[in-house]
């Protein structure tokens, strides 16, 4: 009787083990500040958002935000290089 419950709890234990979900991987996304005619801007007035989430599309938008965020504070503080007012914008750069 003892050898038979110590059997159902193993197996039951192997059971509970094997069929548990791996958790998911977070999504990662990127964006970049780039210029019209000179591409994703480098260096020291480079601007990039960076978002991580559960969910690709939830982690592009905090990257997103946070691309626009920083692009607004650099504008109003003149570190951007010369350029029209239209000339800038957030593109979105890899994603993992």
């Amino acid at each position: 009787m003892k050898q038979f419950f110590l059997a159902t709890i193993a197996i039951a234990g192997f059971t509970a083990l094997t069929s548990a979900k791996m958790p998911a991987e977070a999504a990662g996304c990127y964006y970049h500040l780039y210029q019209d005619g000179h591409g994703v801007i480098t260096g020291k007035l480079a601007v990039r958002g960076v978002g991580h989430a559960a969910k690709l599309e939830t982690a592009c938008d905090r990257a997103r935000r946070e691309c626009n965020r920083r692009f607004e504070r650099a504008r109003k503080k003149g570190q951007l290089p010369r350029g029209g007012p239209r000339d800038f914008r957030c593109v979105r750069g890899a994603t993992g």
